[in-house]
C-alpha cells in the first residue's frame, strides 16, 4: 500500500474562510461551497476514498452499549460483512439498508398465528363483511415496509342485519404515489352442505381520495379457494386462495382486504375461514405485498 504525503494537501484560502482540497495533483479545483474537497482523479485514473472499517455491526463503537455520545454524533465507518455504511446520529448507528434490492419497493404485511377470521351462512342468512387483518410485526426480514405504508384498524360495513364493525391492520394507507402491484394469500379452510348459491368470498377494495376529501369505493378483484360451486359439498382444511391487480394510488387512497358475503344465499351451511395457526403463519403465511413499479 502506497502512502501518501500530507505535503499533497494543499490549504486554499477563500471567500474569507479556509477550504481544503486534498490531491495528488499539484493544484485542485475547490467548488465555492465546499469546506472539503477530495479530488480522486490523477494520472487518466480514478481514485477513491477508504474510511475505517469493521468486519459486522457489533464491532462498531458503542454499538451494543447502553449508552451514548453525543460527541461521535456524524462518524462514519464501513461495515464489511454486509458492504454497507454506518453513521451514528449521537445514539446509536445507522446504516444502508442491507436488505435485498427488492425490497426497497416493497411492503409485506403478515398475519399472526392466532388472527384465524370466519364467516358462516346459514340457511337463507348470510351478508357479513369481515376485514381481514395482518398483525404481525414488521421485523425487516420476513415482514417489511419500504414504502411507507400506514397499517390501520379498517372500519367494514357489516351488510344485512350487522353494524359497522371495526377491524385491527385491516387497512393500509398509501402515502406515497406510484402505480402498484398488489399480491393477497389468504390460506383458507372451506366448508358446505348442499350450497345453491356461492357463499362468502374474498375481496379486496381500494378506496380512492376525491378533491373534496369523500372515498370513492372501487372492488378491484373477487377470489375464493377453488372448491366452490353449484352444489358444492364438503371442504377443504388447507387449500389456497390468491389474487394480485395492479392499480395507480395517491396519498391518502388506501386498501382493505375483507371476506365479502352475499346479502342472501341459498344454502345448508357455507363456512369459509382465513386460516391462520402456528405451522401455516411459519410455512405458508397470510400475506399482503405492495410493490412500487413506477411513479
Amino acid at each position: 500500500m502506497k502512502k501518501i504525503s500530507t505535503s499533497l494537501m494543499l490549504l486554499i484560502l477563500s471567500m474569507a474562510f479556509s477550504q481544503v482540497g486534498i490531491s495528488k495533483n499539484p493544484t485542485v479545483e475547490i467548488h465555492n461551497k465546499a469546506i472539503l474537497q477530495i479530488d480522486g482523479k490523477y494520472g487518466g485514473k480514478n481514485y477513491g476514498m477508504m474510511l475505517p472499517e469493521v468486519s459486522a455491526p457489533e464491532n462498531l463503537p458503542l454499538y451494543s452499549s447502553t449508552t451514548s455520545d453525543n460527541e461521535m454524533t456524524g462518524m462514519m465507518m464501513f461495515e464489511k460483512t454486509h458492504a454497507t455504511f454506518y453513521s451514528y446520529d449521537g445514539a446509536k448507528w445507522n446504516n444502508e439498508p442491507t436488505a435485498a434490492d427488492f425490497k426497497m419497493k416493497q411492503a409485506r404485511f403478515l398475519s399472526n398465528a392466532d388472527e384465524e377470521t370466519s364467516v358462516v351462512c346459514v340457511l337463507l342468512g348470510c351478508g357479513r363483511h369481515v376485514g381481514l387483518g395482518f398483525s404481525a410485526p414488521v421485523d425487516g426480514k420476513q415482514s417489511y415496509n419500504s414504502l411507507n405504508i400506514t397499517r390501520e384498524a379498517a372500519v367494514v360495513a357489516g351488510g344485512g342485519l350487522y353494524g359497522d364493525k371495526s377491524f385491527d391492520n385491516a387497512k393500509f394507507v398509501i402515502n406515497e404515489a406510484g402505480v402498484y402491484d398488489i399480491y393477497l394469500n389468504v390460506p383458507s379452510k372451506t366448508g358446505g352442505a348442499v350450497s345453491l348459491t356461492s357463499g362468502p368470498q374474498y375481496q379486496l377494495r381500494a378506496y380512492l381520495k376525491q378533491s373534496n376529501g369523500s372515498y370513492n369505493e372501487v372492488k378491484l378483484t373477487t377470489f375464493f379457494p377453488d372448491y366452490y360451486g353449484i352444489l358444492g359439498i364438503g371442504g377443504d382444511t388447507n387449500t389456497a386462495a390468491f389474487t394480485t391487480t395492479r392499480i395507480r394510488l395517491n396519498p391518502g387512497d388506501y386498501i382493505v382486504p375483507r371476506i365479502h358475503s352475499p346479502l342472501a344465499t341459498v344454502s345448508v351451511v357455507v363456512t369459509l375461514t382465513a386460516a391462520a395457526n402456528t405451522n401455516i403463519a411459519k410455512y405458508y403465511p397470510r400475506e399482503i405485498m405492495f410493490t412500487k413499479v413506477s411513479d
